[in-house]
Parts: C-alpha cells; sequence; structure tokens
C-alpha cells in the first residue's frame, strides 16, 4: 500500500512538473468592465475586457477609439432606424486600420454593423442581417475582405466574392 501511494503522489508530482513545463503556468482570470457615457443626448456602453492583475487605466487609446467608434455608430443608427435605436447596446468586434465592424443588440435581437473612418469621423457603412448590398461598398473598395469576403449583387442577383 505505501509503495501504491509513494508511485501515485510521485506520478502527479511529474504530470504537474511536465504540464508546467511545456504549458507554463496559468494566466489569472479575466473580468469585463462596462462603461456608459453619454455624448449628444445617446447613450453609449462600451466593454472592455481587462486582466485582473493590472491596475484600471484612467484612459487608453483603445478605449478612446472605441468609446467615438460606438457614439457615431450609435448615432447613425438612431439617424437611419429612428429613435427605437437608442435602446441598443452597440459594441465593437474589430478595427482595421480606418474599417471597423462591431455589433448593435438589443433584447430582441440584433444586427452586425460595418464603419469607414472618413478623415476623422466613422461613418456607417452598413448594418442589418444577412447579405450586404455590394452598392453599400461601392465608395469602400478598401473595406478588408476578412471583414466583408462577400456581397450581393442587385443587378445580376448573384453573390459576389470580393
Amino acid at each position: 500500500m505505501k509503495y501504491f501511494i509513494a508511485i501515485f503522489v510521485t506520478a502527479v508530482i511529474v504530470f504537474l512538473g511536465a504540464t508546467v513545463y511545456y504549458k507554463g503556468l496559468p494566466s489569472f482570470p479575466e473580468y469585463s468592465k462596462t462603461a456608459v457615457s453619454t455624448q449628444s443626448g445617446v447613450t453609449v456602453e462600451s466593454t472592455e475586457t481587462i486582466a485582473s492583475s493590472t491596475a484600471l487605466p484612467s484612459a487608453s487609446p483603445t478605449s478612446d477609439v472605441n468609446s467615438v467608434l460606438i457614439a457615431a455608430v450609435k448615432a447613425a443608427l438612431v439617424a437611419e432606424h429612428g429613435q427605437d435605436a437608442e435602446s441598443l447596446v452597440v459594441t465593437v468586434s474589430k478595427i482595421e486600420g480606418n474599417y471597423a465592424q462591431g455589433d448593435a443588440s438589443a433584447q430582441a435581437g440584433g444586427a452586425i454593423w460595418y464603419a469607414a473612418k472618413i478623415g476623422e469621423d466613422w461613418k456607417l457603412v452598413w448594418d442589418g442581417n444577412g447579405q450586404i448590398d455590394c452598392s453599400s461598398l461601392s465608395s469602400y473598395p478598401n473595406f478588408p475582405t476578412d471583414m466583408i469576403s462577400e456581397c450581393w449583387d442587385t443587378a445580376t442577383n448573384k453573390v459576389v466574392t470580393r
């Protein structure tokens, strides 16, 4: 019995040592911080993931870019869809240079949106569900294909791979 316990304890120690050697020590868990701000009467909600081992930054360039982008998209959604769009929660999922994508959601569902930075301002390119109309992208030929890989050509009624 004592040999069994000695072999078992040795095996556990070897296993843990090998795991730490090959995979490294585990990282600390993350938590989400949600900030809500109001600009021009539009409520904007931004979610950032922050490692618990770091201090909360007072203002980082990424959060500034996200909050400006979220405010612009939210204002465009309200202008396009009316006051009901004020209740949408707008989040940014990806920014590549002057192009971005994200989600706008409500309790009943949501949609995806795409935006482009023109000069210093973000402009809503497209929002909704389903296939993106190619005419929406005609002014943005450099929109990254990893964000929008295909669109719908209404003239030919076919999907176009970008």
